[in-house]
């Protein structure tokens, strides 16, 4: 086998793996396989930067003979891991080669003692499945053990949706409202918790528009009559590859059950395809977050499944 392992070293390893994603070819079906460009970079300028607060170091890649990339190892929370081969190297030893690295890199202590690994893959990925079953994993299970897929075709006009009474849809202002795009994100996914928790410096969101997809216009506000931030719906849109991602959105507590969700998400879909997309994506666990996605076309057309091994 002549794939050789590497970590990561410096900033440039990042732009060659991100080359990696760019290139490779993409089937009929997205989801069946690795990772598009936009959860890239968003794995990296968000999950990595602000929700985990862990460094690129972690990631691993393997390269052929002539030096190219042919495999990423990329790891969500703590021992939860991604395996992204390119499909003209697909091999059952390259395959066992990254979960291997996996097991003995990115292992996390369990509550009940010992270590664990989990790793994610498409419910039709058969030769994988036979590989971790060899290994010893078995399904995971809990409220979050399954992942949804959804994609809409923009090649028809999309409706436009009503904005509640005293609401406004426009794009994410600039910088001076990063406390208000903050405390709507917290009220949205924190709506247990006091405002006093929420981080109203807005560095968090500074790094996700480090993102190179990041687009102002794609990041699309619904504004409350008294000016807060009341909900948001961010795309990434690769232009090569013709397709936006959903990797941020949601709702504050107390704008809730007036529409705004699927009014942001409708007009950057709008925005998407006047840039030229033809398709949209989002992924998705739980069933309120489904219906929501289902009404504006994401309809769902793949899972993934996690899986674990007790070490």
């Amino acid at each position: 086998m002549d794939e050789r392992l590497h970590h990561y070293r410096t900033e440039e390893d990042y732009w060659r793996v991100r080359k990696f994603f760019r290139d490779l070819p993409r089937p009929s079906l997205p989801w069946i396989s690795n990772w598009d460009l936009a959860l890239f970079d968003y794995w990296r300028w968000h999950w990595l930067e602000n929700v985990v607060e862990r460094h690129p170091r972690e990631l691993c890649f393997w390269t052929g003979a002539d030096q190219e990339i042919v495999a990423v190892l990329t790891q969500g929370d703590p021992g939860v891991c991604h395996l992204h081969v390119h499909p003209d190297h697909r091999s059952t030893g390259l395959l066992e080669n990254v979960v291997a690295t996996a097991e003995r890199e990115c292992s996390t202590p369990r509550t009940q003692g010992g270590q664990a690994v989990f790793v994610w893959l498409p419910e039709t990925d058969q030769q994988l499945v036979r590989i971790l079953r060899k290994r010893g994993y078995e399904t995971s299970g809990g409220d979050h053990a399954i992942e949804h897929h959804g994609r809409r075709d923009l090649g028809a006009a999309i409706p436009d949706v009503p904005v509640a009474e005293g609401y406004s849809i426009r794009s994410m202002g600039d910088v001076d409202e990063h406390p208000r795009r903050s405390l709507a994100s917290w009220r949205a996914f924190h709506p247990d918790e006091p405002d006093s928790g929420c981080d109203m410096s807005g560095a968090w969101y500074r790094n996700v528009q480090r993102a190179p997809l990041y687009r102002r216009d794609l990041d699309v506000v619904a504004v409350a009559p008294n000016g807060d931030i009341a909900s948001f719906a961010l795309a990434f849109f690769d232009d090569v590859a013709r397709a936006g991602v959903f990797v941020l959105d949601g709702t504050a507590l107390s704008h809730r059950r007036l529409g705004l969700a699927k009014a942001v998400m409708t007009e950057a879909l709008q925005r998407l395809q006047w840039l030229g997309a033809t398709s949209a994506r989002v992924s998705w666990y739980e069933s309120a977050a489904g219906a929501l996605y289902e009404s504006v076309g994401l309809h769902e057309e793949a899972t993934s499944r996690c899986w674990m091994k007790r070490l």
